[in-house]
C-alpha cells in the first residue's frame, strides 16, 4: 500500500515542477542538517569500521532525469529517496557523501561507467541486472515501482505484459537502462532505439519514430503533466515491480550491512517529507490540478483492474445466474467505496476552480481534503494491483535475511503515527529467542502485518491500548501477536474473515473487504501462519506463525 503511495505523493509534487535541472555550479555534499551518531545500531566490526570511514568521501552518482524518483533540482541539488536515505546515513554515522562532480553531464550509462571505472563509490538509486552484479553490492530494496509499457495514442490493444507485444515492434531504450534486458529475452525479434534520457523515449514514441517504451507511472505522468507529449499514453504493464536498491562498489560491501540496518530502522515518513519538497514558486492552484490529473490515472487503474477481477470472478463461478449475482454485489460495494470520496473531491475542486474559496486557510484545508481522498483511492488500488497478482498466481518474492524484531519495531513504529489521533497506546515486546533472522519478502510481509495493525487502529475506540509480542515456539518458528482491547468480532463472523470481499456487519463503511485476504495469501506464501481469536466487546488476537 506505502509504495503506490508514495509513488503518487512524488508524482503530484513533482510533476507541477517546470523548471528543469540545470548544470552543478558547485560541490554538492549529501549531508543532513543535523548529526544523532547511533552507533549502537552496528556491530562493533561495523563501528570500527565507520570511524576508520571518517576522514573518507563517497562519490554519489545520481540520475539527473528521472523524475521524479532520482533527479537534479533547478540548483543542481540531487532529490529523491535515495538522496534521503544516504542523508540519513551521514546523520547516524557521520560518513560524508558528495555527489559526483559529473553528474548532470553524463547519461546513466556513463554514470555507470563511472562506477565501473571507480570514479563514483555510491549509487543512490538502481535497479539489479546480472551485469550490475559483476562491480556492485547491493542493499535491501527500499522501494518498489509499477513499469508500465508506454504507446501513442492511436495504440488500441491493452497487453499484460511485453511478451504480449507484436514481435516486430520497436522500442526507444535509454542507455543503460535495465529493462532491454527484459525486451531482448520476451521479444527477441523487437527493434531497439538507444537514446539518451527517457524524456527522449518518450518524445520517439509520441513522435512515432518507435512503437513502445517503458517507464514508471510516475515518470509518465510528470512528462505529461508538463503538456510535452500529448500523443501518448499508457497501454499497459510489466508483471513484475522493479525493485530500488542502494548500490556501491565491490570493494565498498563493507557499507552495505550498515546501510540495511539504516533503512531497516529509519521513520519512512521523514525520508518522504524530505524528498517530497515543492517548488517555491509553485502555486496552490497548479498542485490542485495536479490532483486531479492523478486522480484521473487512478480511476483508470481502477477501471482496469476492476475489470480483470469481475472477469475472474464471473469465470470461475458454475452457474451463469450466480455469477451475476456476485459481479452485482461487487460492483455495487465497489460503487459506493468510490462515490464518497470522488463527491467529495469532486465538490472541493469545482469550489475551488469557481472561485468560491477566497481565504488561504480555506483553500489549505480544502486540499488537505482532496489529499485525504486520494489517499483512501490510492490504497483501493494497491489492493487490486496485489490482488490481480494473487489470483495470476504471479506473487514473486524476493526473500532475504531479516532480522524480526527489528522488522517488527519499524511497523510498530510507523503504526504509532496512524494511532495518535485516536490516542491509542501501541507497545511491543520480543522474547529471548525471537529476535532472530528470517528469509522473508520484508516489502510484502510489512504489507501483511500492516494490514492487521491498521484493521486494529481502526475497531480499537479513543484511548485503547494494542500489544504487539513475538515469543519462539518448541518447532522452532516466531509466532507473533497482535492484540487490541477493541469492539471484537462477531463469534458468526470470524470463520469468515480471511475471505475475499468480506465485510462483516460491524465493518467500516469505507472497507473493501481485501486487507485481510491479502495478509493471509502473503504469510502463506511464507509457509506461515495466520489465525484469529476474539471476544465480543473485549477485542481481538491475531496470530502470525512464521
Amino acid at each position: 500500500m506505502k509504495k503506490l503511495l508514495i509513488m503518487i505523493v512524488l508524482c503530484l509534487l513533482l510533476a507541477v515542477s517546470l523548471v528543469p535541472a540545470s548544470a552543478l555550479a558547485a560541490v554538492q555534499e549529501v549531508q543532513s542538517d543535523k548529526i544523532e551518531l547511533k552507533l549502537s545500531l552496528f556491530t562493533r566490526e561495523e563501528q570500527d569500521w565507520i570511524r576508520a570511514q571518517q576522514n573518507k568521501v563517497f562519490y554519489v552518482g545520481v540520475a539527473q532525469d528521472y523524475i521524479p524518483i532520482e533527479y537534479l533540482d533547478e540548483r543542481g541539488r540531487p532529490r529523491g529517496m535515495g538522496v534521503e536515505l544516504l542523508r540519513k546515513i551521514h546523520q547516524l554515522t557521520g560518513l560524508r557523501f558528495r555527489l559526483y562532480q559529473n553528474s548532470a553531464k553524463e547519461t546513466w550509462e556513463e554514470i555507470l561507467q563511472s562506477t565501473v571505472e571507480k570514479r563514483i563509490d555510491i549509487l543512490s538509486t538502481v535497479s539489479v541486472t546480472p551485469e550490475r552484479q559483476e562491480y556492485l553490492e547491493f542493499s535491501v530494496p527500499y522501494m518498489e515501482t509499477t513499469q508500465v509499457i508506454v504507446g501513442d495514442v492511436d495504440t488500441n490493444r491493452l497487453f499484460r505484459d511485453v511478451a504480449q507485444i507484436e514481435e516486430n515492434s520497436t522500442f526507444a531504450v535509454p542507455r543503460g537502462y535495465w529493462f532491454v534486458d527484459i525486451i531482448k529475452k520476451d521479444i527477441p525479434q523487437a527493434g531497439i532505439i538507444y537514446v539518451d534520457n527517457m524524456e527522449e523515449a518518450l518524445e520517439y514514441v509520441s513522435k512515432k519514430k518507435a512503437d513502445y517504451t517503458i517507464c514508471e507511472i510516475p515518470v509518465f505522468t510528470y512528462y505529461k503533466d508538463q503538456g510535452m507529449y500529448q500523443e501518448i499514453k499508457i497501454v499497459g504493464e510489466l508483471n513484475e515491480k522493479n525493485q530500488i536498491f542502494i548500490g556501491t562498489r565491490k570493494d565498498l560491501k563493507e557499507l552495505i550491512p550498515i546501510i540495511n540496518k539504516v533503512i531497516l530502522h529509519i521513520n519512512y515518513d521523514e525520508i518522504y517529507e524530505a524528498s517530497m519538497v515543492i517548488p517555491r514558486n509553485n502555486r496552490k492552484e497548479r498542485r490542485l490540478t495536479a490532483l486531479v490529473v492523478l486522480l484521473g490515472i487512478l480511476l483508470i487503474i481502477v477501471i482496469y483492474y476492476l475489470w480483470r477481477t469481475i472477469r475472474k470472478l464471473v469465470r470461475s463461478k458454475q452457474a451463469a445466474e450466480e455469477a451475476n449475482n456476485d459481479k452485482t454485489r461487487l460492483m455495487t460495494n465497489i460503487a459506493h467505496d468510490l462515490r464518497t470520496p470522488l463527491t467529495v473531491i469532486l465538490g472541493y475542486a469545482q469550489a475551488m476552480m469557481e472561485g468560491q474559496v477566497q481565504k488561504e486557510a480555506d483553500k489549505e484545508r480544502y486540499i488537505r481534503k482532496i489529499s485525504e481522498k486520494v489517499t483512501y483511492l490510492s490504497a483501493v488500488v494497491d489492493d487490486f494491483f496485489l490482488l490481480a497478482r494473487l489470483e495470476d498466481n504471479n506473487l514473486a518474492l524476493r526473500q532475504e535475511p531479516v532480522r524480526l524484531d527489528c522488522f517488527l519495531r519499524q511497523i510498530v513504529e510507523d503504526a504509532e503515527l496512524k494511532a495518535q489521533a485516536k490516542q491509542i497506546q501501541i507497545s511491543l515486546h520480543v522474547a529471548d529467542g525471537a529476535a532472530v533472522f528470517k528469509n522473508v519478502d520484508g516489502v510484502k510481509l510489512y504489507r501483511a502485518i500492516e494490514n492487521i495493525m491498521t484493521n486494529a487502529i481502526a475497531y480499537t475506540g479513543r484511548g485503547g491500548r494494542i500489544e504487539v509480542s513475538a515469543i519462539p515456539t518448541v518447532e522452532g518458528k516466531v509466532e507473533i501477536a497482535i492484540k487490541d482491547n477493541g469492539q471484537g468480532i462477531v463469534p458468526e463472523e470470524l470463520p469468515h474473515i480471511f475471505e475475499r470481499y468480506y465485510k462483516g456487519g460491524q465493518a467500516r463503511k469505507e472497507a473493501i473487504g481485501l486487507g485481510l485476504y491479502i495478509a493471509r495469501e502473503i504469510i502463506h506464501r511464507h509457509q506461515g501462519e495466520i489465525r484469529a481469536e476474539s471476544e465480543l466487546g473485549r477485542g481481538s488476537v491475531f496470530y502470525v506463525v512464521l
